[in-house]
């Protein structure tokens, strides 16, 4: 049996993703986490600073956040423009999924606590 299939598998409870979806946006944007709702647009409530030569904007951060943690076929479905996100709920969501589809990736992105068990508890 090899070290992957012998690794146990971790499982965030989705409302602890979404709370921490919700803080690294607020990090980001430089913006109070209780000031963000779910129907804020990226480009419209949420406005990035111009990107320059030597520093990544907003924008570029969460950019970078959602295919970091994306899979292949969700990374083929932005490509294509079936998957888009456009507000503070589509990026929670999508942080959702993939906790399910590679848990690491989002507890890296979203600082999650570290796992050691199958289930994390909701505590954080």
């Amino acid at each position: 049996m090899g070290k992957k299939s012998s690794e146990r598998l971790v499982s965030y409870p989705g409302h602890l993703v979404r709370k921490h979806a919700l803080r690294r946006l607020a990090d980001v944007f430089q913006v109070a986490e209780a000031s963000l709702s779910w129907e804020d647009r990226f480009g419209e409530e949420l406005k990035a600073a111009p990107t320059t030569a030597f520093r990544l904007n907003e924008f570029d951060m969460i950019d970078d956040d959602i295919k970091w943690v994306a899979d292949r076929l969700l990374l083929q479905q932005m490509a294509c423009g079936d998957l888009v996100i456009h507000t503070v709920e589509d990026y929670c969501d999508h942080m959702v999924c993939c906790s399910h589809l590679n848990a690491a990736r989002v507890a890296e992105v979203l600082k999650l606590p570290v796992a050691t068990g199958k289930d994390v508890s909701p505590s954080s």
